[in-house]
């Protein structure tokens, strides 16, 4: 009996001593669990990338308006949408953001503009002189959710903040709803503008000074920065998709290619129709020819942030009243405006 007892524990003891294998079916639980766990876990990683990423954005914006406020005090004005100097027989084109790189830690950038040239690459005269200024890249001009940051086929550093023009769908000095096609917006920056503090009557907190739109690619057809060719009026913007409608198509004059170009291609936008609406030429097919209706985008999920004149940075959905987001755009509109609804 003892003997039997001693062989059944020796083999007992053989068995529980062996390693012990995974099956196939406990293998492929473990990866099911880690694949469910993986994809559970992604879309927080990304969110939370979002948002460091959206709070990275809003300071570039913040840091924009203090700027602007540095360069009231000092002007007592704030900058010009478009304008300045240029050559000889030449339209001023010079950008805001051009006007407010001193007082973003840029003074080195600012001195090396020469404004009696050009804000662009391709010209072989005036274009020379500001060729190592607007090739250089301002970290506080792009938004890291925007990460496709082109330059252009000359070089030139691009832009994702956008000044304000207003409500009129106008570009540079034109004003195409008046036979002598002369005027000016009814935003903070426009042609030649110099908007003082005490002019915007409709309050520094209701008034949009800048906002985002996405930096242009070399895939035409996207619709956060491209621009949609489009009948000369605003619903006809409204309705253009592709390919019924067909984009504006140029390697040299993408959405935001240029920071120091005031043209509304580029450093300005309009506030007609709410963030990440289309945005078209109306009526032609050049970037300086016909009114525009350029648009506030991002790649930041259902909307863009937003900088007010005293400073404030709010995140504005794209389901934002459209009377809400006009009266925004104003200086002098009068509107009554319900900072709940954005």
């Amino acid at each position: 009996m003892r003997l039997i007892n001693k062989r059944f524990v020796t083999r007992l003891n053989v068995s529980s001593n062996r390693s012990r294998g995974f099956t196939i079916i406990e293998v492929l639980v473990v990866i099911t669990v880690i694949g469910i766990l993986v994809a559970l876990l992604l879309p927080a990683v990304q969110q939370a990338r979002e948002a460091a990423r959206n709070i990275h954005c809003r300071n570039n914006l913040k840091q924009i308006g203090l700027a602007l406020n540095q360069y009231e005090t000092t002007f007592y004005a704030y900058p010009f949408g478009v304008g300045g100097g240029g050559p000889p027989g030449g339209e001023p084109r010079w950008s805001a953001q051009s006007q407010i790189l001193a007082y973003l830690d840029q003074r080195l950038v600012f001195d090396a503009i020469n404004f009696s040239g050009v804000p662009w690459l391709h010209d072989p005269v005036y274009s020379p002189m500001n060729r190592t200024a607007l090739k250089t890249e301002i970290s506080t001009y792009l938004c890291p959710s925007d990460t496709t940051f082109p330059r252009d086929p000359l070089g030139m550093a691009a832009n994702s903040y956008r000044a304000c023009a207003g409500t009129l769908p106008m570009n540079l000095e034109k004003d195409y709803t008046t036979p002598t096609r002369k005027g000016k917006n009814n935003g903070v920056f426009w042609y030649q503008s110099a908007v003082r503090q005490s002019e915007v009557r409709d309050g520094l907190s209701n008034t949009a000074f800048f906002s985002e739109r996405c930096i242009g690619t070399y895939q035409m057809s996207d619709p956060l920065s491209g621009y949609y060719i489009a009948r000369n009026s605003i619903n006809a913007c409204i309705a253009a998709s592709a390919p019924v409608v067909r984009f504006f198509q140029d390697e040299f004059e993408l959405s935001g290619e240029r920071w120091g170009d005031g043209d509304d291609f580029y450093t300005r936008y309009h506030q007609i129709l709410p963030p990440q609406s289309n945005s078209c030429l109306l009526g032609c097919a050049q970037d300086y020819g016909c009114p525009n209706v350029i648009t506030a985008t991002s790649r930041h999920p259902s909307g863009v942030n937003l900088l007010l004149g005293d400073g404030s940075v709010r995140f504005v959905n794209r389901s934002v009243s459209a009377t809400i987001w006009t009266a925004l755009g104003t200086i002098n509109g009068r509107e009554v405006i319900d900072s709940t609804g954005f």
